[in-house]
């Protein structure tokens, strides 16, 4: 099942009574939005955090002939697990 059919089953679900969500989840700091707020985010959604991590964003800079990756910004994801 591809994960347009997946959302377009839990989105009929919950709006029959029936929530389920799913045990695992990864929640990513949005552009301009703060750290604590995504922990809030993360607090209405009924789930914890476990662990953070910070993937680079490199761009493609060309000097003297030479390609170079530098990095320019980076993309916080939280893995978290439902409050049961």
């Amino acid at each position: 099942m591809d994960v347009k059919e997946e959302d377009k089953r839990n989105r009929i679900m919950e709006g029959m009574g029936i929530v389920s969500k799913k045990s695992k989840e990864r929640f990513v700091v949005g552009e301009g939005e703060t750290i604590d707020a995504c922990l809030d985010r993360i607090k209405a959604a009924g789930y914890f955090p476990v662990r953070r991590t910070e993937e680079p964003i490199f761009a493609e800079r060309i000097e003297n002939g030479k390609v170079q990756y530098v990095p320019v910004d980076r993309k916080i994801v939280f893995e978290v697990k439902l409050i049961e």
